[in-house]
């Protein structure tokens, strides 16, 4: 083991009680890609680096590799199933287009960005043909 691998051996036995074997496999069992997202590169092709995910809860379990986005969002959720399972429910029947009946649809991008005003104003001006 390289001096490398065993400062990594040693950090993820002392923050998760798991070795770097344990971890390879895990990587290994995933194919190398984020658990949830199935992402391998970021958006500048670079390899994405896999954080070791694990509960809040006491005794916390250490569940798998996710990248930063994914890891990020199931803390946002609260580790919460049932938020969870709304989130996908709220994603499968938006309230607006069970509402109205059909999809409302908008441009898509950042409020206020320049892009996105000028798809607005491209998409006013086709209604209005």
């Amino acid at each position: 083991m390289t001096a490398k691998e065993r400062a990594k051996d040693t950090r993820l036995k002392r923050e998760y009680h798991i070795t770097l074997e344990e971890h390879k496999a895990v990587f290994k069992y995933q194919g190398g890609v984020c658990a949830i997202c199935k992402k391998i590169l970021s958006k500048k092709n670079v390899p994405l680096i896999l954080a070791v995910d694990h509960s809040h809860t006491h005794p916390a379990i250490v569940r798998g590799l996710l990248c930063w986005p994914c890891n990020k969002a199931l803390a946002y959720f609260q580790d919460s199933v049932d938020k969870l399972r709304a989130a996908v429910a709220y994603l499968e029947h938006p309230p607006f287009t069970v509402v109205l009946g059909e999809p409302r649809l908008t441009a898509p991008g950042r409020i206020g960005s320049k892009a996105r005003a000028k798809l607005l104003k491209k998409m006013k001006s086709e209604e209005n043909i």
